[in-house]
């Protein structure tokens, strides 16, 4: 098992890599353009520039025939997401990198448990890094680590990880005590009162929330470089040692909307034979996705909506992460498309019926 290197947020793990790496001004980072803002973000803040590759739309996941066209003398660096679990083609991105020699960072922080041809996500590029934020398999609130096969990288993400600070008093209260409350009365059908509340917090800073504004807008916190606190290590390290329960009820949660969607005529997610996916949500898509979820919210439905933008959350902006508007075609029609399922192990038979309900009755939205 590799080593693993515990940070405060998933996103800081990947700073933490990268930095580690010495990436700097001037160089590239291939990524795919489906991901979440905090990812550029990262590479930004070293003052590299994020190059943004299109998906596949059957996988969610970085195209593999599309990057060689992207690389440049100064790419340094392929970021291979493996989108809501499902693991992208790792051979056909090793061996591009080994081409140019580039380094591949795994981004797993949905895919815990996957595995490529055998083998599990995080173990198959120069370095991974996961997360443990609110709606991944394993949770502290916030949260990340870092694995890596790669001694001479470890060396160095050893001594970077030392100069980190650890979370302030108040943040790690704050964390804790919201940690409580999502662990004792988080419930399926709190899932939009919860979300909507949470996210206002968030934004006046009464809340830890996953990311500040000033992440939002594309700016670097003063406390970003920061480490796991003590309580979050060893709840994490707990956790991954008793993951297997967790894997199976997510098996089983996606067997239940496999049958479901079967009985209605709705196609469900081809997953490609190389893997074996631990379905952090189960995308599907729909015709009108503002609709559907409107009327999933109305009816008390827990769906996500990732992504809602190749950089989501946001839907503007992108300049300052160096994306344009058409850059990434098939990721963005996927973006107007795409909505989630829950997957998480408070799911259980009564919210699965109920949500075969929901897709049942409105069928021609699916």
């Amino acid at each position: 098992m590799p080593d693993r290197l515990f940070f405060y947020k998933g996103r800081v793990a990947l700073y933490a890599i990268l930095k580690a790496l010495d990436i700097k001004f001037g160089d590239e980072v291939i990524l795919p353009g489906f991901t979440c803002v905090v990812v550029p973000n990262a590479i930004s803040y070293l003052h590299a520039k994020p190059v943004y590759v299109d998906i596949e739309p059957k996988t969610y996941n970085i195209d593999p025939l599309q990057i060689e066209a992207c690389i440049t003398e100064h790419t340094r660096a392929i970021i291979a997401q493996h989108t809501f679990g499902i693991p992208a083609r790792m051979d056909a991105i090793n061996d591009i990198a080994k081409k140019y020699n580039l380094y591949v960072i795994e981004d797993s922080c949905h895919a815990i448990g996957s595995k490529y041809k055998g083998k599990e996500v995080g173990t198959l590029g120069d370095a991974a890094f996961f997360s443990s934020q609110w709606s991944k398999p394993v949770t502290t609130g916030l949260g990340g680590w870092i694995q890596t096969n790669n001694p001479a990288l470890k060396d160095n993400l050893d001594k970077l990880r030392s100069s980190f600070s650890e979370p302030s008093s108040r943040d790690d209260f704050m964390l804790r005590m919201q940690y409580f409350v999502h662990s004792k009365l988080l419930t399926p059908s709190l899932f939009w009162f919860a979300q909507n509340t949470f996210r206002q917090l968030s934004k006046h800073g009464i809340v830890v929330g996953s990311s500040t504004n000033e992440e939002l807008e594309h700016k670097m916190p003063a406390n970003y470089e920061r480490k796991m606190s003590k309580w979050q290590e060893n709840t994490i390290k707990e956790k991954l040692n008793n993951i297997s329960a967790s894997i199976e009820h997510r098996n089983w949660v996606v067997c239940q909307y496999e049958r479901i969607l079967s009985e209605v005529g709705i196609s469900s997610v081809k997953v490609p034979r190389y893997s074996d996916v631990v379905f952090l949500r189960y995308p599907m898509l729909v015709k009108n996705k503002d609709r559907v979820l409107e009327l999933a919210k109305k009816n008390r439905i827990e769906m996500g909506d990732w992504f809602l933008s190749p950089v989501h959350p946001n839907v503007s902006g992108w300049e300052n992460i160096s994306y344009k508007s058409g850059m990434c075609p098939k990721a963005e029609e996927m973006c107007q498309h795409v909505i989630n399922l829950p997957t998480h192990t408070r799911i259980r038979k009564a919210d699965i019926e109920k949500i075969g309900s929901f897709v049942n009755t409105f069928n021609k939205e699916f």
